[in-house]
Protein backbone atom coordinates (compact mmCIF):
# COMPACT_ATOMS: atom_id res chain seq x y z
CA UNK A 1 0.00 0.00 0.00
CA UNK A 2 1.83 3.32 -1.01
CA UNK A 3 2.27 5.84 2.08
CA UNK A 4 -0.70 8.22 0.81
CA UNK A 5 -3.61 5.59 0.81
CA UNK A 6 -2.21 4.23 3.75
CA UNK A 7 -2.65 7.46 5.60
CA UNK A 8 -6.24 8.01 4.32
CA UNK A 9 -7.20 4.31 5.57
CA UNK A 10 -5.64 5.03 9.11
CA UNK A 11 -8.13 8.09 9.53
CA UNK A 12 -10.50 6.11 8.10
CA UNK A 13 -10.30 3.31 11.01
CA UNK A 14 -9.49 6.12 13.30
CA UNK A 15 -12.73 7.23 12.98
CA UNK A 16 -14.83 4.00 12.99
CA UNK A 17 -15.94 4.14 8.58
CA UNK A 18 -18.17 2.01 7.04
CA UNK A 19 -15.69 -0.07 5.06
CA UNK A 20 -18.21 -1.77 2.59
CA UNK A 21 -19.85 2.00 1.45
CA UNK A 22 -16.50 3.71 1.43
CA UNK A 23 -14.68 1.32 -0.63
CA UNK A 24 -17.51 0.78 -2.90
CA UNK A 25 -18.20 4.44 -3.48
CA UNK A 26 -14.30 4.45 -4.33
CA UNK A 27 -14.56 2.16 -6.85
CA UNK A 28 -17.22 4.04 -8.24
CA UNK A 29 -16.26 7.22 -8.32
CA UNK A 30 -12.55 5.67 -9.78
CA UNK A 31 -14.32 3.81 -12.77
CA UNK A 32 -16.79 7.28 -13.09
CA UNK A 33 -13.48 9.27 -13.23
CA UNK A 34 -12.29 6.96 -16.25
CA UNK A 35 -15.39 6.75 -17.90
CA UNK A 36 -15.77 10.55 -18.24
CA UNK A 37 -12.28 11.30 -18.88
CA UNK A 38 -13.24 13.14 -22.06
CA UNK A 39 -15.18 15.30 -20.13
CA UNK A 40 -13.07 16.57 -17.10
CA UNK A 41 -9.67 16.15 -18.75
CA UNK A 42 -7.61 15.45 -15.23
CA UNK A 43 -5.10 13.31 -15.30
CA UNK A 44 -4.82 9.77 -13.01
CA UNK A 45 -3.52 11.75 -9.94
CA UNK A 46 -6.58 13.19 -9.56
CA UNK A 47 -8.62 10.18 -9.63
CA UNK A 48 -6.40 9.29 -6.64
CA UNK A 49 -7.63 12.18 -5.17
CA UNK A 50 -11.09 11.36 -5.52
CA UNK A 51 -10.57 7.60 -4.34
CA UNK A 52 -8.90 9.06 -1.23
CA UNK A 53 -12.15 11.45 -1.02
CA UNK A 54 -14.61 8.76 -1.48
CA UNK A 55 -13.31 6.81 1.61
CA UNK A 56 -13.43 9.74 3.97
CA UNK A 57 -16.66 11.18 2.73
CA UNK A 58 -18.54 9.90 5.30
CA UNK A 59 -15.91 10.11 8.39
CA UNK A 60 -17.88 12.94 9.45
CA UNK A 61 -21.04 10.59 11.17
CA UNK A 62 -17.92 9.94 13.71
CA UNK A 63 -19.59 13.68 15.37
CA UNK A 64 -22.72 13.82 14.08
CA UNK A 65 -25.07 12.59 11.09
CA UNK A 66 -26.30 16.26 10.74
CA UNK A 67 -24.29 18.15 8.78
CA UNK A 68 -21.57 15.61 8.64
CA UNK A 69 -20.31 16.26 5.38
CA UNK A 70 -18.79 19.93 6.65
CA UNK A 71 -17.48 17.44 9.65
CA UNK A 72 -15.42 15.75 7.45
CA UNK A 73 -13.82 18.59 6.03
CA UNK A 74 -12.63 19.22 8.95
CA UNK A 75 -11.95 16.67 10.69
CA UNK A 76 -9.68 16.12 7.72
CA UNK A 77 -8.25 19.77 7.42
CA UNK A 78 -7.21 19.16 11.15
CA UNK A 79 -5.31 16.20 10.57
CA UNK A 80 -1.32 16.62 9.90
CA UNK A 81 -1.24 13.76 6.59
CA UNK A 82 2.05 14.51 6.18
CA UNK A 83 2.09 12.23 3.27
CA UNK A 84 -0.23 14.38 1.29
CA UNK A 85 1.08 18.00 -0.05
CA UNK A 86 -0.86 20.71 1.94
CA UNK A 87 -2.76 21.32 -2.01
CA UNK A 88 -3.62 17.62 -1.95
CA UNK A 89 -5.18 17.22 1.42
CA UNK A 90 -7.11 20.63 0.98
CA UNK A 91 -8.75 19.12 -2.42
CA UNK A 92 -9.57 15.51 -0.32
CA UNK A 93 -11.38 17.90 2.04
CA UNK A 94 -13.54 19.71 -0.21
CA UNK A 95 -14.40 17.03 -2.37
CA UNK A 96 -15.62 15.08 1.07
CA UNK A 97 -17.08 18.74 1.98
CA UNK A 98 -19.24 18.83 -1.24
CA UNK A 99 -20.30 15.23 -1.43
CA UNK A 100 -23.62 16.45 -0.83
CA UNK A 101 -25.87 19.69 -0.17
CA UNK A 102 -24.85 23.26 -1.14
CA UNK A 103 -22.31 23.13 -4.33
CA UNK A 104 -18.69 24.65 -3.88
CA UNK A 105 -19.11 28.81 -2.91
CA UNK A 106 -16.10 31.52 -2.64
CA UNK A 107 -17.91 32.29 0.41
CA UNK A 108 -16.86 28.75 1.99
CA UNK A 109 -13.49 29.67 3.31
CA UNK A 110 -11.79 26.22 2.71
CA UNK A 111 -12.99 26.20 -0.60
CA UNK A 112 -12.31 30.02 -1.36
CA UNK A 113 -8.37 29.97 -0.58
CA UNK A 114 -7.95 27.56 -3.24
CA UNK A 115 -6.01 28.37 -6.56
CA UNK A 116 -7.95 29.10 -9.42
CA UNK A 117 -6.53 25.60 -10.57
CA UNK A 118 -7.78 23.83 -7.30
CA UNK A 119 -11.18 25.40 -7.49
CA UNK A 120 -11.60 23.82 -10.83
CA UNK A 121 -9.99 20.17 -10.11
CA UNK A 122 -13.11 20.66 -7.10
CA UNK A 123 -15.92 21.40 -9.57
CA UNK A 124 -15.15 18.94 -11.77
CA UNK A 125 -14.48 16.06 -9.30
CA UNK A 126 -17.34 16.84 -6.52
CA UNK A 127 -20.45 16.24 -8.88
CA UNK A 128 -18.18 12.31 -9.63
CA UNK A 129 -18.35 12.25 -6.12
CA UNK A 130 -22.13 12.75 -5.47
CA UNK A 131 -23.25 10.24 -8.25
CA UNK A 132 -21.30 7.63 -6.67
CA UNK A 133 -22.34 8.34 -3.52
CA UNK A 134 -25.66 7.93 -4.80
CA UNK A 135 -25.18 4.96 -6.51
CA UNK A 136 -24.98 3.21 -3.43
CA UNK A 137 -27.19 4.98 -1.63
CA UNK A 138 -28.89 1.66 0.17
CA UNK A 139 -25.39 1.12 1.23
CA UNK A 140 -26.06 -2.57 -0.13
CA UNK A 141 -23.09 -2.62 -3.04
CA UNK A 142 -25.65 -3.42 -5.63
CA UNK A 143 -23.43 -1.84 -8.61
CA UNK A 144 -21.21 -4.59 -9.79
CA UNK A 145 -19.93 -3.00 -12.93
CA UNK A 146 -20.71 0.03 -14.82
CA UNK A 147 -19.71 1.85 -18.10
CA UNK A 148 -21.45 5.24 -19.50
CA UNK A 149 -22.61 6.28 -22.73
CA UNK A 150 -21.45 10.08 -23.23
CA UNK A 151 -23.43 11.89 -25.64
CA UNK A 152 -23.20 16.13 -26.31
CA UNK A 153 -26.37 16.76 -24.16
CA UNK A 154 -26.75 13.66 -21.94
CA UNK A 155 -24.72 11.23 -19.57
CA UNK A 156 -26.26 7.53 -19.24
CA UNK A 157 -24.65 5.02 -16.91
CA UNK A 158 -24.95 1.64 -17.08
CA UNK A 159 -25.20 -0.21 -14.26
CA UNK A 160 -25.11 -4.11 -13.74
CA UNK A 161 -26.78 -5.53 -11.00
CA UNK A 162 -28.48 -8.57 -9.76
CA UNK A 163 -31.60 -6.49 -9.03
CA UNK A 164 -33.36 -3.56 -9.58
CA UNK A 165 -31.92 -0.39 -7.99
CA UNK A 166 -35.07 1.89 -7.37
CA UNK A 167 -33.08 3.69 -4.22
CA UNK A 168 -29.94 4.45 -6.14
CA UNK A 169 -31.82 5.69 -9.81
CA UNK A 170 -33.58 8.49 -7.31
CA UNK A 171 -30.79 9.23 -5.66
CA UNK A 172 -29.13 10.04 -9.20
CA UNK A 173 -31.35 11.35 -10.33
CA UNK A 174 -31.73 13.54 -7.07
CA UNK A 175 -28.28 14.42 -6.66
CA UNK A 176 -27.22 14.74 -10.24
CA UNK A 177 -28.23 18.32 -10.66
CA UNK A 178 -24.71 19.39 -9.53
CA UNK A 179 -23.37 17.12 -12.40
CA UNK A 180 -25.65 18.73 -14.50
CA UNK A 181 -24.70 22.12 -13.89
CA UNK A 182 -21.00 21.52 -14.67
CA UNK A 183 -20.95 19.33 -17.39
CA UNK A 184 -24.26 20.61 -19.02
CA UNK A 185 -25.51 16.89 -19.52
CA UNK A 186 -28.86 15.21 -18.38
CA UNK A 187 -27.73 12.11 -15.90
CA UNK A 188 -29.71 9.08 -16.13
CA UNK A 189 -29.28 4.92 -14.93
CA UNK A 190 -29.84 2.30 -16.86
CA UNK A 191 -29.65 -1.08 -14.69
CA UNK A 192 -28.69 -4.54 -16.77
CA UNK A 193 -30.23 -7.09 -15.31
CA UNK A 194 -28.29 -10.22 -15.60
CA UNK A 195 -28.35 -13.05 -18.31
CA UNK A 196 -27.12 -17.01 -18.11
CA UNK A 197 -24.89 -18.25 -20.50
CA UNK A 198 -27.67 -19.76 -22.86
CA UNK A 199 -27.67 -23.91 -21.71
CA UNK A 200 -25.72 -23.42 -18.94
CA UNK A 201 -28.96 -22.19 -16.44
CA UNK A 202 -26.88 -23.63 -12.77
CA UNK A 203 -23.62 -21.37 -14.06
CA UNK A 204 -22.68 -18.68 -11.27
CA UNK A 205 -20.66 -16.46 -13.40
CA UNK A 206 -22.99 -14.17 -16.11
CA UNK A 207 -22.90 -11.50 -18.02
CA UNK A 208 -25.16 -8.43 -18.43
CA UNK A 209 -26.99 -7.77 -21.68
CA UNK A 210 -25.46 -4.27 -22.99
CA UNK A 211 -22.76 -4.10 -21.46
CA UNK A 212 -19.44 -3.90 -23.30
Amino acid sequence: MNPKLAAIMELARRYNYDPGHAHQVECLAGTLFMELEELHNLDRENRKLLEYAAILHDIGYYVSAKGHHRHALNMIMMEPLTELTREEKMIVANLARYHRKSPPAVAHTAYGILSDEDKQRVNLMAPILRVADALDRSHEGGVQELFCDVREDSVTIYVGAEKELPIETSAVERKGDYFRQVYRRDIRVNVLRPRLPEGQANVADFAFEGVR
